[in-house]
């Protein structure tokens, strides 16, 4: 399931788009399902992705109409969810891909590769919606409300001291956090968007993970993480590696997401790959 082999290429994960990245590293690509311009810079776009042309635009398109008519980003998380590739899960249209997979099983892995590169498109939509959330001040009222909520301040009553606990709280958060600060609550969890990257990316693709809690979780699953060698930077990081601490393994995709055992369901979590976190 996985495109052509690309030597030494680290991907960022979880983020697909560079709109919910933080600093960025250089080197360091983002996987795109299909959704950027071709050849848009930072951009590594597998060969061989099942969806392409007309077909893949017409998802898009449906994809885009649902991201603007949807105001939570969540409602998007849950199609991205979908269980076994099931974009249309307990349907009737769900039911045929089941009984299509009994007759015909060598369509099922096509049907993987799809369900996996549908997946990703819309974990960019999502991402997509967060900026644009963003853009608007939605996100700068979530928070708000949130820590108002946090210290019991109800809003929306004209109250002086609560409006002004509000503001005292507003500074010294210091600054509004950003999308990425928000993309846990609306993304899809980093455990179930592992298996369409792990399919989709290119076999010698890694991953760079800059998020303390997915290293946390890595560490607590008994991942053996070292520094990296002085090769496998100058491999990863031509220019140059990140001021950051880093930490390496090469693990398969199944370990990765807690299993102790391979997935049957999901060969392709079989296949090794090097992973590169930022020691917090």
């Amino acid at each position: 399931m996985n495109g052509a082999s690309s030597d030494a290429v680290l991907l960022h994960f979880p983020c697909l788009t560079p709109v919910l990245a933080g600093a960025p590293v250089a080197g360091v690509l983002f996987l795109d399902p299909g959704v950027a311009e071709a050849g848009a810079p930072g951009r590594l776009r597998p060969q061989g992705l099942p969806l392409g042309g007309e077909e893949l635009a017409g998802i898009l398109r449906e994809f885009e109409r649902l991201r603007r008519e949807t105001k939570n980003p969540k409602d998007l998380a849950l199609l991205a969810g979908a269980a076994g590739g099931h974009f249309y899960s307990e349907t009737s249209f769900a039911l045929r891909e089941e009984l299509s997979d009994l007759q015909h099983p060598e369509r099922v892995a096509a049907r993987r590769a799809k369900a996996a590169q549908l997946a990703l498109c819309l974990a960019c939509a999502i991402e997509q919606s967060l900026a644009d959330l963003a853009g608007s001040g939605e996100l700068d009222a979530r928070f708000s409300q949130g820590l108002a909520e946090s210290l019991g301040i109800e809003t929306g009553l004209d109250d002086d001291d609560d409006a002004l606990a509000l503001s005292a709280a507003l500074s010294a958060a210091a600054a509004m956090p950003g999308p990425d600060a928000f993309a846990d609550e609306f993304r899809p969890p980093w455990r179930q968007l592992l298996p369409p990257f792990w399919a989709i990316a290119p076999a010698g693709a890694g991953l760079f993970i800059d998020a303390a809690e997915i290293t946390a979780g890595l560490v607590d699953a008994g991942i053996d993480l070292t520094e990296p060698t002085p090769g496998q930077l100058a491999a990863w990081f031509p220019d140059g590696p990140p001021d950051s601490p880093l930490l390496t393994a090469t693990v398969t995709g199944w370990r990765l997401v807690g299993k102790t055992r391979p997935d049957p369901e999901a060969p392709w979590l079989d296949t090794p790959r090097p992973v590169v976190v930022v020691n917090p």
